[in-house]
């Protein structure tokens, strides 16, 4: 099993209308690693402490989930057992909230 260090991060690209990708960035890799269901990943939050921990188990957001966030910005997932509004706060913090990953190789 990998374990690895980082930030979160809510990754998006030009002409994606404001949807954005949830990811993974941290040192020595130079483009984005997508998070998906079965990896493990720890949340901290900016005093340190575990703000959530769990297996990535993406679902389908429903029509009816919002974020309160300055943002135009959108996803076609979020965290099972996780609001839809935490989630995107979480990965749009600035400064990034840090985390580690676990993952099979």
């Amino acid at each position: 099993m990998r374990v690895i260090n980082g930030e979160l991060e809510a990754y998006w690209e030009q002409g994606w209308e404001g949807r954005v990708e949830f990811a993974f960035q941290f040192d020595g890799n130079a483009t984005p690693f997508f998070l998906s269901n079965g990896q493990r990943l720890t949340i901290f939050d900016a005093d340190g402490s575990v703000l959530w921990s769990g297996e990535i188990r993406f679902v389908k957001r429903r029509f009816f989930d919002k974020h309160q966030l300055d943002a135009d910005i959108w996803a076609y997932v979020k965290q099972k057992g996780v609001s839809y509004a935490d989630w995107m706060d979480w990965f749009w913090r600035k400064p990034p909230l840090k985390a580690k990953l676990e993952f099979d190789q």
